[in-house]
């Protein structure tokens, strides 16, 4: 029998999946490239789709199995969220898509918003959250949509099982996928609603054993997806996002942590638990009660709920670590007469001007901002009094051309005489120990951000 061309063989939304992923660049907030940096990180909208097309047959191809059209017939015909557009917004002629199957299943991957397709005609700009429609797979606010996600899994059940068993039809296909699924939320139930199920038991053993049964079950109907070269992790998280059986390894020993980081241990470890008030205390104490209320609210009599085990665990033990380190070195960092305590101290090496007339000890200073955003700058004033440099703290631009940096190509110029200290010259002060350090500024942390003092 022909297999019928995938999805990702024939037509992909490039325009759509390409604007998402340049707002994936800048979003930080629970987002994997937060976790370690990773210089080859792949977009997640460009993953999630690439995936799905590629797991997914083209409908509108002769060999594609009769229950796979008829689930994007059920699922995404009839609803107007992924109605083709009435006119491509970003060509130069009108040029109204036809209403297909094949579009539907583009328009469900990502389309953009009616807003930003009014925008694109008028050649105005769309912010970036604005710009893909509510309900596109690749949009980030789908990452944990039930709905959306329901959508992508069943289509790819579909896909998968209807390959292998022809005869079957789309209701049937259906019906086995929310009884597959559903046995997988009822034994998470069970298992997350026992009280202390960290502690070993006769009872949590037979529903983990459940749960992994249940959990293997509904993917052994689901293809496979191995990235052997998963660097940051992202196809693997896509893969498993999507239902998927995700297998990810790297030879890079630094990738293949973030691969644990990322996408293992928060399906592992990430999950509900339910204490009896009394683990709780024993684990977590007097400090575990005071973060429990600033999450979650009053602390229960009762048994306790924690909603990700693993996020309140790194959470508690990050500031439990913090306190420590505090109790220790935090004299160090006194805090002002505001009570700011200082989080930088920003420091300059000197250097001696090599004009014996002059002998002015010089900061090596190739520019003066302490913080150059769009947002806010902060730079340091130079005050020269004879061969004496001193700073005060001023907010705005300063003028670079009136105001160029001292330590330039490796050269020194003086900015009280003028004089120019060679590079060789520098090495000599350096090597002969006669260099120095000098403390310009501090940096605070305050309510309203970060302060700046001499």
């Amino acid at each position: 029998m022909t297999k019928a061309k995938k999805l990702i063989e024939v037509a992909l939304p490039i325009k759509e999946i390409s604007a998402e992923s340049v707002r994936d660049k800048s979003i930080r907030h629970g987002h994997i490239s937060t976790l370690h940096l990773w210089w080859a990180r792949r977009p997640l909208p460009v993953c999630r789709a690439v995936i799905f097309a590629s797991l997914v047959p083209d409908p509108l191809d002769a060999n594609c199995p009769k229950a796979f059209c008829d689930a994007v017939q059920d699922m995404l015909a009839n609803n107007l969220l992924y109605a083709p557009y009435p006119d491509i917004p970003y060509t130069a002629i009108y040029d109204p898509m036809p209403d297909t199957l094949r579009n539907r299943l583009l328009m469900f991957i990502g389309k953009f918003s009616h807003q930003c397709q009014l925008n694109m005609l008028a050649g105005k700009s769309t912010p970036s959250k604005d710009q893909i429609q509510e309900g596109c797979l690749i949009k980030w606010e789908s990452k944990n949509d039930p709905v959306v996600l329901r959508l992508a899994r069943l289509l790819i059940w579909v896909a998968y099982n209807a390959e292998r068993h022809p005869e079957a039809s789309y209701k049937e296909l259906a019906t086995e996928f929310d009884l597959a699924f559903n046995a997988i939320k009822e034994a998470e139930n069970n298992l997350y609603n026992t009280p202390n199920r960290h502690l070993a038991s006769a009872d949590v053993e037979v529903k983990e054993t459940a749960l992994q049964a249940a959990i293997e079950s509904f993917q052994n109907r689901m293809p496979s997806v191995f990235d052997p070269f998963a660097g940051g992790g992202a196809i693997p998280l896509e893969a498993a996002r999507l239902g998927c059986c995700s297998y990810g390894n790297d030879i890079n020993p630094v990738a293949h942590i973030i691969e644990k980081g990322s996408v293992e241990f928060p399906q592992k470890y990430g999950k509900p638990i339910t204490y009896t008030h009394e683990e709780f205390m024993a684990l977590y104490g007097k400090e575990g009660v005071k973060l429990y209320t600033e999450k979650f609210g009053v602390m229960p009599t009762g048994n306790v709920e924690i909603p990700n085990r693993l996020s309140f665990d790194v959470e508690f033990y990050a500031k439990k670590l913090l306190a420590t380190t505090e109790a220790e070195v935090g004299h160090l960092y006194p805090a002002d007469e505001k009570g700011n305590k200082p989080v930088a101290y920003y420091w300059a090496r000197t250097a001696t001007c090599s004009n014996p007339s002059c002998r002015a000890e010089v900061p090596l200073l190739k520019q003066f901002y302490l913080a150059n955003t769009k947002s806010k700058k902060v730079y340091l004033n130079p005050i020269i009094n004879g061969t004496d440099i001193q700073f005060e703290i001023k907010h705005g631009k300063y003028d670079e051309k009136n105001l160029p940096g001292w330590n330039n190509r490796c050269v020194l110029t003086c900015p009280c005489c003028g004089s120019v200290t060679t590079t060789e010259q520098l090495k000599e002060q350096f090597k002969a120990k006669k260099t120095r350090e000098r403390l310009l500024a501090v940096i605070t942390e305050s309510p309203i951000g970060k302060d700046y003092r001499l």
